[in-house]
């Protein structure tokens, strides 16, 4: 086996499974507060993705690469039926396993992300926005806010990518493998799914009233894939559901884990 993912654990072990996959350059530690929520109940697991957090890194990456590192990280670690959960480049992720890997899966979750290509020139600008910062330079984690707010003006935006910024040893370092995901945005931006791709598992679809990600142009396509799915969704939030409106995520998260 290769080196492991990192992952948080939530819960106590006998209770159902959850696994909870987070969005690009992010971490496990997007879905603390929702785990903590359900840990009465479930026994979780929150994965930091290939390139991402304190997963390993390597040279490049794609979303087949980080389906075969998230199934080995699975293989290895459960025996028994688990729901998967992922978030925008989780969720592609997780859609990939459930087409390819589901012989365990009881039921796939996922949030704000449609099966389908997106423009990979989304993610660059950010992506090299933050390569320009000469971490040398940088004196604290505020002068590096500074720093990127030209390029990056968006408040809340700046401050969930500075998560990554990390401080070891009086020198500042980006967690996540920026080069890598630069790379490969071409890859990571695609359908993860192939056309004869499909899960009939149970599956459930949230997405945000208020983004683009996952319109209503999108649910046959879901449906083509994903048969059995339901899709909701939450009106008032954007692209960061769970974090945005969490009790409403909750909410629809624990009534389709208890139909199951």
């Amino acid at each position: 086996m290769s080196e492991s993912l990192y992952f948080e654990e939530y819960g106590k072990p006998g209770s159902p499974i959850l696994i909870f996959l987070h969005g690009l350059l992010g971490s496990s530690r997007n879905w603390r507060s929702v785990a903590k929520a359900l840990a009465d109940q479930y026994h979780i697991f929150a994965l930091d993705l290939p390139e991402h957090g304190n997963s390993p890194h390597r040279s490049s990456t794609s979303l087949p690469e980080m389906n075969d590192q998230v199934t080995e990280w699975i293989d290895h670690h459960l025996k028994e039926e688990y729901v998967l959960c992922g978030h925008s480049l989780g969720g592609k992720v997780a859609m990939a396993h459930a087409c390819t890997q589901h012989k365990h899966m009881k039921g796939l979750v996922v949030v704000d992300i449609a099966p389908r290509d997106y423009p990979p020139e989304h993610h660059l600008p950010t992506l090299e926005a933050m390569l320009s910062l000469d971490l040398n330079s940088l004196e604290s984690r505020k002068d590096a806010d500074n720093k990127l707010s030209p390029r990056i003006p968006n408040w809340a935006f700046r401050q969930f990518l500075l998560t990554n910024l990390k401080a070891d040893r009086g020198a500042w370092t980006w967690q996540s493998n920026l080069p890598a995901l630069h790379r490969s945005m071409p890859s990571l931006s695609r359908n993860p799914l192939s056309d004869h791709d499909s899960y009939e598992g149970p599956t459930l679809f949230v997405r945000g009233g208020k983004s683009g990600y996952l319109r209503s142009e999108h649910f046959p396509l879901i449906m083509d894939f994903f048969p059995a799915a339901n899709i909701e969704t939450i009106p008032e939030v954007g692209h960061d559901v769970h974090v945005e409106d969490r009790a409403g995520f909750v909410q629809h998260l624990t009534q389709f884990l208890q139909s199951l």
